[in-house]
């Protein structure tokens, strides 16, 4: 298994492409020394390439980038603008879709997760057929953004559920969205 410190990275370098090291830096808000000894990490794993022009993932490195996520419980992560939610705009908000989740999904502490994993703000969905309706609150994402609506129910199936993370940098913002899914998950592997 590859460490969460990496497994962001990575993710980070397939949000935004190839990506030179002081760019990534500011966007995760790690230190310049972390960064480089993280890609010189994953580049010795044959998962990401550098050049002067910055790093990439390599092919095997998306599979495994993909194959943890699996394993994570996460699926479809990508970028969002949640301003229309939150009426309020956050440097980096992420989202993707929960691949296990229990009978009863406990939408307050999945919000705390993400929360005291980096997260500022944490908007927890369910995508229905029709809709997508925000938890305890009887209000749909419709009701904010018909385009954001259609965007999640064209990219998830109906019934499942999608978590956005907001916060103030990519790192907070994925490590909270990587920890609400490994919460999940490990909810169901105790309901069975």
């Amino acid at each position: 298994m590859i460490s969460e410190d990496l497994l962001i990275i990575m993710l980070t370098l397939r949000l935004r492409g190839r990506v030179g090291r002081y760019y990534l830096v500011n966007l995760l808000g790690l230190g310049e020394g972390v960064v480089k000894d993280r890609l010189r990490e994953l580049k010795a794993m044959g998962l990401v390439e550098s050049s002067r022009s910055g790093s990439t993932l390599t092919s095997e490195g998306l599979r495994r980038l993909n194959e943890e996520l699996n394993g994570y419980g996460v699926t479809n992560i990508e970028e969002v603008d949640l301003t229309p939610v939150f009426n309020r705009r956050y440097s980096y908000c992420v989202m993707g879709g929960l691949i296990k989740t229990p009978n009863r999904l406990n939408v307050v502490e999945l919000r705390d997760v993400g929360i005291k994993n980096g997260g500022d703000a944490v908007l927890i969905m369910h995508v229905n057929c029709e809709t997508v309706d925000i938890p305890l609150t009887g209000l749909t994402i419709n009701k904010f953004s018909p385009e954001l609506s259609a965007r999640i129910r064209s990219r998830y199936p109906c019934g499942s559920y999608v978590v956005a993370v907001c916060g103030g940098t990519m790192y907070g913002s994925l490590k909270g969205l990587i920890e609400v899914a490994k919460s999940a998950s490990a909810n169901v592997a105790m309901a069975n």
